[in-house]
Parts: C-alpha cells; sequence; structure tokens
C-alpha cells in the first residue's frame, strides 16, 4: 500500500515538470513559474523530485521499455535543468533570486548525485559533462560556505550527507573533510536530553527529517560518537508519537507535525524503540491519521517521496519484541526542561505541555485514541496595535514542574500575521537584483527576514499564568491574566491549535479527529481584563 502511495505520487510529479521537449525550461518542476507564469523565478529546491523518480525506475521491476523511458527522460531533463538554474558559485535559489542557499544547495546536491547515477549510462556525453560539472561546483560551495540566518540541524545534516555523497563520487577527501566538520558540530550542539537544535529550540517533526539524512550517514559511517547521538535522539523523539497516531506540532520550536518515516525505518533495524516508531506510525501513514504525501504541497513532497522511498527500501521485518512507546505505558511523569517539554500520563490520559511555547497543551484520551484537548495558548487583538499570544518560543522561560502540576508564566508578544504585499515584493525584488547580488548582504538581509517571521515582536502588559494540575482523570488548567497597565483587548481566545510564526511546513491537514479540535476554542470575555486589569480562568479536561 505503501508501495502505490509512492508511486501515486511520482506520477503527479510528471505533472508538475515541463516534459515539453521544445521548452526552454524542459525539465523544470516548478509549475507555478513554466505552467501559470505566477511567479518570476522557478524555486530550484523542486528539482530533487529528480530522486523520487530515478528511485522508482530503479526499484520497479513491473515497469515497460516505454515507462522506463518516461522516467529516465523526466530524471535527465530535470537534472540539466538544474544545472541550468545554478550560479555560477554553486548554489541555488530557494526563497528569491540571488539568494545563493547554503541550504537549497544542500538538499538538493544528494538526491541529485544519487538520480544521475541511475541514469548516467543513458544521458548523452556533453550532459554527462554539464551534470557533474555542476554537482562539482555544488560541493565546493558548501565546502566553502556557511548558513548564517540560523542554526537548523536538519540543514547541516543533508550537507554532511550531500558532501560524504560528493566524497564518494569524485574521490574527493576534502569533501569528507568539511561533512566530519559539520557532523561534529551537529552532535557538539546536540541537547543532552536528546534534541537537534531547530532554529530556537526542539522540533520533533523536523528531528525526523534530520534523522533521515543522519542514518543514511550512519549505515557508511558509523562510529560510537553518533550511534550514540542517534540513540539519543529517537529516545527523544518517541514521546512526541501520540495515540491517535498523530506526531508532533504546536510544541516544537517550528509547530512541524510532519512525520519523515525513513530515517526512523532504517536505524529501526538496529534500534528497538525506532522499530516500535517505524511499526506503530507505518500504520497511522497507511490510515492516513498523519500527514501523508496527500497532504504536503510541492515544497515538502521531495523530502517526504524521499523518505518514503528509503522506508521501502529498508523494509519492514522486525525480528524479536519491540518495546512500548511511551504512551502505551502505563503513570509518566518525563520531563525535557531544557526544550521546555513535559509529558503527564495515566492509564485514561496521554498530555503534553509546551512551556517553552507559553503552555501549549494537547490531551489524548489513551483508550479511544482520540484527542481530547487541543490548545495553542492565547492569542487575540488589542484595540489598537497587532495580534498578539503566549505561543511564542523561549527555552528560558519560568517554569516549575513536578509530578502533581506544572506552572508556566509567559508574556503576551506581538506576532505577525501579515501576507505579503505587492510594494513589498517590489522592493524585495529591487533588492535581489542589486545589493543582494553580495553574498554577504543578501545573508544579512536573509537574517533579518527571519527574526521578523520567525521570531516574536514587542512584549505586550499582559502576563499569563498557567498552572496544569495532573489529576487520576482529568486535568485541571487555571489561568490567571493580569495587565501591567491599563489595556484595551478587542477579543482573546485558546484552546484551539494555531501557528504563531512564519512556518510554511506547519498545519498541514492531520486528521478528522485533530481538525474537530476547533470546536473547543473558548472565547475570553475581555470586558473584566479591560476593566479591572487581571482574570482568572479554569478549565476541566
Amino acid at each position: 500500500m505503501l508501495w502505490q502511495l509512492y508511486k501515486s505520487a511520482c506520477r503527479h510529479l510528471l505533472s508538475e515538470q515541463d516534459r515539453d521537449p521544445y521548452s526552454a525550461r524542459l525539465g523544470c518542476f516548478d509549475r507555478r513559474y513554466w505552467g501559470w507564469k505566477l511567479v518570476d523565478y522557478p524555486e530550484a529546491t523542486y528539482q530533487r523530485n529528480v530522486y523520487p523518480l530515478a528511485w522508482w525506475l530503479k526499484s520497479d521491476r513491473s515497469l515497460s521499455l516505454e515507462e522506463k523511458g518516461t522516467l529516465a527522460d523526466a530524471v535527465t531533463a530535470g537534472l540539466n535543468y538544474a544545472t541550468r538554474i545554478q550560479h555560477e558559485d554553486g548554489s541555488f535559489d530557494q526563497a528569491f533570486p540571488n539568494e545563493h542557499s547554503f541550504g537549497a544547495t544542500a538538499f538538493l546536491l544528494h538526491p541529485m548525485l544519487e538520480a544521475y547515477q541511475v541514469v548516467k549510462e543513458q544521458c548523452p556525453a556533453d550532459d554527462r559533462e554539464t551534470i557533474e560539472a555542476g554537482l562539482r561546483k555544488s560541493a565546493d560551495f558548501m565546502r566553502l560556505h556557511e548558513e548564517t540566518h540560523g542554526f537548523i540541524s536538519n540543514h547541516l545534516a543533508g550537507a554532511a550527507l550531500s558532501l560524504y555523497a560528493a566524497m564518494d563520487f569524485f574521490h574527493e577527501p576534502r569533501y569528507g573533510e568539511r561533512a566530519d566538520g559539520l557532523l561534529a558540530h551537529i552532535l557538539d550542539h546536540q541537547s543532552p536530553e536528546g534534541w537537534f537544535i531547530e532554529y530556537d529550540g526542539a522540533d520533533p517533526g523536523y528531528q525526523t527529517l534530520c534523522l533521515y539524512y543522519l542514518a543514511q550517514i550512519y549505515t557508511k559511517r558509523s562510529g560510537p560518537r553518533l550511534r550514540e547521538g542517534l540513540e539519543r535522539a529517537i529516545e527523544f523523539l518517541a514521546w512526541f508519537v501520540h495515540p491517535d497516531g498523530t506526531f508532533g506540532g504546536e510544541y516544537g520550536s517550528r509547530r512541524t507535525a510532519i512525520y519523515y518515516p525513513g530515517g526512523i525505518a532504517v536505524l529501526g533495524q538496529e534500534f528497538p524503540m525506532a522499530a516500535s516508531m517505524d511499526r506503530f506510525l507505518l500504520k497511522s501513514i497507511l490510515n492516513s491519521q498523519t500527514v501523508t504525501l496527500n497532504d504536503v504541497d510541492m515544497g515538502n513532497m521531495a523530502p517526504l517521496l524521499s523518505n518514503y522511498a528509503l522506508t521501502l527500501q529498508a523494509g519492514a521485518d522486525r525480528k524479536g519484541k519491540i518495546p512500548k512507546l511511551p504512551w502505551q505505558e502505563g503513570y509518566i511523569n518525563k520531563d525535557f526542561p531544557g526544550a521546555g517539554l513535559y509529558i503527564r500520563s495515566t492509564p485514561r490520559y496521554y498530555a503534553i505541555v509546551g512551556a517553552s511555547n507559553g503552555g501549549v497543551l494537547k490531551i489524548f484520551d489513551r483508550n479511544k485514541g482520540c484527542i481530547l484537548w487541543n490548545d495553542g495558548g492565547y492569542v487575540g487583538q488589542l484595540e489598537r496595535g497587532n495580534p498578539i499570544s503566549t505561543q511564542v518560543t523561549e527555552l528560558n522561560r519560568t517554569c516549575r514542574a513536578s509530578a502533581e502540576e506544572i506552572r508556566i508564566e509567559t508574556a503576551f508578544q506581538e506576532m505577525s500575521l501579515s501576507a505579503p504585499t505587492p510594494f513589498q515584493f517590489i522592493v524585495l525584488r529591487l533588492m535581489n537584483i542589486t545589493v543582494m547580488r553580495n553574498l554577504f548582504l543578501g545573508n544579512l538581509v536573509k537574517r533579518m527576514l527571519v527574526r521578523m517571521l520567525i521570531r516574536a515582536g514587542k512584549r505586550s502588559p499582559i502576563l499569563l499564568t498557567r498552572s496544569i494540575r495532573f489529576e487520576r482523570k482529568s486535568i485541571v488548567i487555571r489561568d490567571v491574566l493580569r495587565a501591567a497597565r491599563k489595556v484595551s483587548l478587542k477579543w482573546l481566545e485558546f484552546g484551539r491549535p494555531f501557528v504563531s510564526i512564519h512556518m510554511a511546513s506547519a498545519h498541514y491537514f492531520e486528521n478528522y479527529t485533530q481538525a474537530s479540535s476547533l470546536s473547543n476554542a473558548r472565547r475570553v470575555s475581555v470586558e473584566g481584563l479591560n476593566k479591572s486589569g487581571s482574570l482568572e480562568i479554569e478549565t476541566t479536561i
């Protein structure tokens, strides 16, 4: 069934690609650009879709000669087009023209190398020379440059895997030395709790993508330090597998709920807890209980589809007894204070508290396998001013935790819900084709954009103290709101999932039980808070 899902998605890719032999954009996977002509440049990361097509070509023995020819032509055209939109320094653009993105280049090199080796013998000599020159330039770019707008572990892991692959293909030790340095950098920054940094903290969703890259490195270059890091990473991730089949979400630093299964499937052959995750979440994928290929857009199609390929390659044969997942155990009190994540469980419920994100709270019914409460925190609107929210990532937030109660203090902060305007795009494009051609200045602007879109704005005078009391069969939430000075709130709400930051990989549809939680939204009567400056709210789940 996973194989059918994979092939169906690959068929869709063939519609996303320009396959017109007379087109100037032959091989381009960005249909918004070549087909609809609604964007002014092609996003280069879409070209990594050559790998899922190449893996299908390599792995499906039932393909006819005609089908094999179609896939080989598509892969070759995709590789050629990638070299045509590549900058002379070997880099690629993702977010805007002249970006020279380290992350985009890291994500492209490995799948392009793998795809090229599948079709190499069928490529004309001129194509082989052009493609190999482009691949080498990308490896050189990553060897000489850094990603500067944030510490993003999955990007660094993708770069390390790409450089190791380039070392093997070109027999160039310098690429491997750079990859060794990136891998050491990731492991140096891994928390003792097991999580890898994604911008400002831990994000279980993106950590599974990070493990997709690290697991492939481990299969070829195993070592005690990497093994220990992977084992801790798996043990951390297992806590964020939910009883309803979903995974991750708004309590993570990047709010993602995508489960990338490939790395876990590979590691499940050696690590028992990974095998447990693989078995449970594979069923979740097949039952459409979590985010699948049917739910994501083109931005995440290639990485998720590549993960499915690795899952199919790893197989599902798990010999021996595997451990229970944390949610399948009885009474649990598990704290990850460094990440600001806390888990409490009884035979009745399984609860995850995102203290680092201002008191995000997910509560699941363990027996029925459904979600009971899905609270992203508070969000509101001042009469004069921007929207405000408590869902702000801060690892050092005041939090006192015991087995019976978790108490969090957090300030409301402004959040950006705006969409780009034509004027803003004009300004950005003018910068793209002028000052941002300079790599240093371009990275400087990119850091500014990240701060504006991902990190919170200025503090609001309203403070929330949230106390969550865990009883045997129920959970009591007591919220105290206080205003340091007189405020005028237009509206205020809590009790439903939402995302307070710009994160394109968040907010995919998960399943119907998650969607129904929208009805749990609680509208707060703001008159008392506006008048007296304080308000108490108690909710029992």
